[in-house]
């Protein structure tokens, strides 16, 4: 199931593939023992001819304690990143976590953050 949800996030990313190019989309995030958060950063750059204002950024789970884009407004050429904060406190490993941005653009990209625990 959860094979065919990221198949159908990739879909969506690339069929609204506007100005913004993403670093990368996906991110795997070690939890160790005892932590609260993690954190994940995924940057962007706007590669078109024109502004474009971010619309929403938005976790898809209260466990996402906070999704934040560092620009909102993101001239031509212009680079920022999306902060994902994630409470990992007594959850069950691994987890994967949605995060949905959407810009006036029309670009709807999803990031994943995937949580999973130190290897041995």
């Amino acid at each position: 199931m959860m094979k065919a949800f990221a198949l159908l996030l990739l879909l969506v990313q690339t069929t609204f593939a506007g100005g913004l190019k993403w670093e990368a989309t996906t991110q795997r995030v070690e939890a160790h023992a005892g932590q609260r958060e993690i954190r994940a950063e995924f940057p962007y750059r706007n590669a078109g001819k024109t502004t474009i204002r971010f619309e929403s950024v938005r976790g898809a789970c209260i466990c996402c304690t906070s999704a934040t884009a560092t620009k909102k407004l993101l001239g031509p050429g212009e680079r920022g990143a999306v902060v994902v904060k994630v409470d990992v406190e007594k959850k069950p490993l691994p987890l994967v976590k949605p995060v949905t941005v959407k810009t006036d653009d029309g670009q709807i990209t999803v990031l994943m953050v995937e949580i999973v625990s130190p290897k041995p």
